[in-house]
């Protein structure tokens, strides 16, 4: 599974945004690399800061798009609202079975949140940086290798 890793590529220019989604892959490689079956209390612990992070991160860039009078803020948080029903079913469904949260399950999220950032979210970050330049954020993205 190398290649559920961050990678700088992700990085879309608005630090808050790449801490944050740097912080989700952390999460997602960590409920894929820990729990087991027989380890469901920490999956579903994983699982709910997973749920956190998500709405936080959300949360975060549907307001900054608000502020900003982005022209496809309603696609955007349709986006958002459909990934974070998809997470929770893909949760759901992962701690009723015995094996845990699915290789495939941490797939699915991983998929979805790199076309995510590569697409959607790298056009709203050429519309704000054009409207609104953003200075670096010295250890925004840490590195943590």
């Amino acid at each position: 599974m190398k290649d559920l890793i961050w990678k700088d590529e992700y990085l879309i220019g608005i630090p808050a945004i790449d801490f944050q989604h740097r912080r989700i892959f952390d999460c997602i490689m960590s409920i894929f690399g820990g729990p087991t079956g027989d380890d469901k209390l920490r999956a579903e612990a994983e699982i709910i800061k997973l749920l956190g992070l998500l709405q936080q991160h959300f949360s975060l860039e549907e307001s900054m798009m608000l502020a900003l009078n982005y022209p496809e803020l309603e696609q955007h948080i349709e986006e958002h609202r459909q990934f974070n029903a998809d997470v929770h079913e893909l949760a759901q469904k992962s701690l009723r079975t015995k094996g845990g949260v699915s290789r495939e399950a941490i797939r699915i999220a991983h998929r979805w949140l790199t076309e995510h950032i590569m697409t959607r979210d790298r056009g709203y970050a050429s519309f704000t940086i054009r409207l609104a330049p953003i200075a670096p954020c010295r250890g925004c993205v840490a590195e943590r290798n």
